[in-house]
């Protein structure tokens, strides 16, 4: 079975370049303008199952990728595990004030680090968690929550028999997710409306592609 693992369209916070993570702000036009171009783009295939985040944003651009792509009769089933990351006192704040404190407590060897996504995953949230005192989600606890997640809705996909999922969900839970799938290919920013094709069709899933266009 083939997983469509999509993320969301752009947000007033993503523009803001604010923290959004279980915060939460609608669409842009630009945003859903991108959701529409990924739907015509996905009108092609059939997609069998739709899953989103129970977040707006995921829902907003699942039900946008629904309409044109010819999917709108399928019904939408929300799971919480599919969030972004919890990011505590981060969230809504500036991504860019979050990558200053993120860099003072990473190791000596990522200080020179520009982006989030040049350091591993793993170490991303275990730093924001310790400087946050706890309160953002730790690597165990974000983890287990988004693969746990991935597993329920690729049984309840399989189940119903289906081919072809879509799942629309965020950048960070998508970058943990095929960190975890040991992708070994360079990734930068996973983009909005984006999507990353994933096969499930076995007990391991496997990571096709990464960031095309649908």
């Amino acid at each position: 079975m083939k997983v469509l693992l999509i993320r969301h369209g752009k947000t007033i916070f993503n523009t803001q370049g604010k923290v959004q993570g279980w915060s939460d702000t609608p669409l842009t036009e630009a945003g859903r303008a991108g959701a529409i171009t990924l739907g015509k783009n996905l009108a092609g295939g059939t997609i069998d199952g739709w899953y989103a985040s129970d977040s707006g944003r995921a829902r907003e651009t699942a039900s946008i990728l629904q309409a044109y792509s010819n999917h709108a009769h399928l019904p939408l089933h929300e799971h919480e595990g599919l969030r972004e990351l919890y990011f505590g006192t981060f969230e809504g704040g500036f991504n860019s004030a979050m990558l200053e404190s993120l860099k003072e407590g990473l190791s000596p060897k990522f200080k020179d680090v520009h982006m989030m996504w040049d350091v591993p995953v793993p170490d991303v949230v275990d730093t924001l968690c310790s400087i946050d005192n706890g309160e953002a989600e730790s690597w165990d606890v974000y983890e287990k929550r988004v693969t746990e997640a991935m597993k329920n809705v690729v049984k309840h996909a399989k189940e119903e028999n289906c081919g072809q999922i879509a799942i629309v969900s965020h950048g960070f839970t998508i970058r943990t997710l095929i960190h975890v799938y040991g992708y070994a290919g360079e990734v930068t920013d996973i983009e909005n409306c984006n999507v990353t094709e994933i096969d499930a069709s076995g007990e391991s899933f496997i990571v096709n592609s990464v960031n095309t266009h649908g």
